[in-house]
């Protein structure tokens, strides 16, 4: 094979490996600025008939976390400790 080729050759491997990679890191895997993850449906269950601030604890393939009942949206919800706070809300113009 010749210079020339073996040269085509790797831009082409170059391009198959870069193209797929652009098309992943395109915003259009990722949430909209603003919108809020919801909490998996076990952190609601595991709030159910609780008061806010109670201590729970969660169970994971990795082990258990500690959690306090916390409101979300209106419903109590399982927050780990050490999870960030939540994003806060913009005030409205003239607010």
């Amino acid at each position: 094979m010749s210079v020339h080729g073996m040269k085509r050759l790797g831009a082409v491997c170059l391009l198959a490996i870069m193209v797929p990679g652009m098309a992943l890191a395109s915003n259009d895997f990722r949430r909209p600025p603003g919108e809020r993850r919801r909490p998996p449906q076990a952190a609601f269950d595991i709030c159910k008939e609780k008061s806010e601030g109670a201590e729970v604890e969660l169970g994971t393939p990795n082990g258990t976390i500690k959690a306090t009942c916390k409101l979300f949206d209106g419903q109590l919800v399982a927050v780990p400790e050490g999870a960030p706070p939540p994003p806060r809300e913009e005030k409205g113009e003239g607010q």
